[in-house]
């Protein structure tokens, strides 16, 4: 029977070798991503290449058999991040044993964090990014969200905040580039598939992105949100991590039901920048990020419709807050959701529609933790027309109560 099974692999590795991915050499990629050093002859019966695919193996969650196997060879064919995973298995190899041991290991998961090619993080805590180009078929203002949405992934987590600007120098930069574009030629890229886009660690500070890929912004073809965080975390100063459900994952991953950082990705941006100073953030998970769309009213009928295009407009909620029983309420434009504790989300509502007397928009909102009661807060401001100026009048604050637990402070 193993006889059997061992034969089905090597006519399945075959076939992949001759249909799946011709152009990938076991020990190219092996040499690319940081296993095999450029000087050791590279021979597949040698102890440096057993060596190395046990680790590949190890960071990628194979069984551990330094055979390459069909598993294994499907495993470098998929689509991933072009950055080395030089140190991943060492430092976690050292992280583990220092855990094992009781001892602290924040110095072995340091070392991780910190590549040896550019060894230094951020030496400021605000930065600025630019977008300098974009594949043709992607909505400018739909893109410009999905990327601040992903610098908001780490800024909700740390002490870290992100601006952007059109125009002049810039911390972070990312571009789109098609095969080689000057990066040196293990930086090239390959087309559809393969390395998807590779980063540079600070204070270097660029992301580019394979041009030969149709990139999207939804849950259909290559997400560029994904593969967009993730080289945000280079350019920060992170590693790519071997826990499985990590975003800093080598591997793409899809926009699903359980996209959020991982306990590991978290850790790993506070070790270099600390905790946001408000305290914990809340994370929505995948499946909501998905949901959350730009709805609108049909003024006619007052039913609810959901436009097509992507689905980075959530992105700019006008307000989330969280009640006593831990439900978590997101505001955006006329509508509220409400994400309860099992992470089912209801339908949107009107604003109007569920306390009424409120306007139409809201600009924040906030739950007292001692008697649950809503507060909310609207800016009112009167413009006058005259024949030779404006005048703006700006209202003082004031309380309204809306109903026994609900108020209204406009200002």
């Amino acid at each position: 029977m193993g006889a059997m099974r061992l034969l089905g692999s090597s006519l399945l590795l075959l076939r992949l070798l001759v249909l799946g991915a011709g152009r990938l050499v076991p020990e190219d990629f092996l040499q690319k991503y940081g296993y095999l050093e450029n000087e050791v002859l590279r021979r597949s019966n040698s102890a440096q290449f057993t060596e190395a695919l046990r680790e590949f193996q190890w960071v990628s969650h194979l069984p551990v058999s330094g055979v390459l196997d069909a598993a294994t060879f499907l495993q470098m064919a998929k689509p991933r991040c072009g950055v080395a995973d030089a140190e991943s298995y060492g430092q976690w190899a050292k992280r583990v044993k220092t855990l094992l041991a009781g001892r602290d290991s924040k110095t072995g998961r340091k070392k991780r964090y910190l590549n040896l090619y550019q060894s230094k993080k951020w030496y400021k805590h605000h930065l600025t990014y630019r977008l300098l180009n974009w594949p043709w078929y992607l909505s400018e203002h739909q893109l410009r969200m999905a990327v601040k949405t992903a610098f908001q992934l780490w800024s909700n987590v740390s002490a870290l905040t992100f601006q952007e600007v059109s125009e002049g120098p810039a911390d972070i930069r990312l571009a789109f580039f098609h095969g080689d574009h000057n990066d040196g030629l293990r930086n090239a890229f390959d087309g559809p598939g393969g390395a998807l886009a590779h980063a540079f660690f600070p204070r270097r500070g660029e992301a580019h992105f394979d041009n030969d890929e149709w990139w999207s912004l939804n849950s259909k073809g290559r997400n560029l949100f994904i593969v967009m965080a993730h080289e945000i975390g280079h350019t920060l100063g992170l590693e790519h991590s071997p826990v499985k459900n990590a975003l800093m994952s080598p591997y793409y991953k899809k926009l699903g039901r359980d996209f959020i950082l991982s306990f590991d990705d978290i850790v790993a941006i506070r070790d270099l920048y600390g905790a946001p100073s408000g305290g914990q953030a809340t994370q929505l998970p995948g499946n909501q990020l998905l949901r959350f769309q730009e709805w609108s009213t049909n003024v006619h009928s007052g039913t609810e419709t959901m436009p097509l295009g992507s689905f980075y407009c959530q992105s700019s909620f006008d307000a989330i807050a969280v009640d006593l029983n831990r439900n978590l309420y997101i505001f955006k434009g006329h509508h509220v959701w409400v994400v309860f504790p099992d992470g089912k989300a209801s339908k949107p509502q009107l604003l109007q529609k569920r306390w009424p007397g409120l306007p139409t928009t809201i600009e924040a909102a906030a739950i007292s933790q001692e008697d649950g009661r809503f507060y909310f807060f609207k800016v009112l401001i009167s413009v006058d027309w005259m024949v030779e100026s404006m005048t703006t009048v700006i209202f003082e604050p004031q309380l309204l109560s809306l109903s026994q637990n609900n108020k209204l402070i406009t200002c």
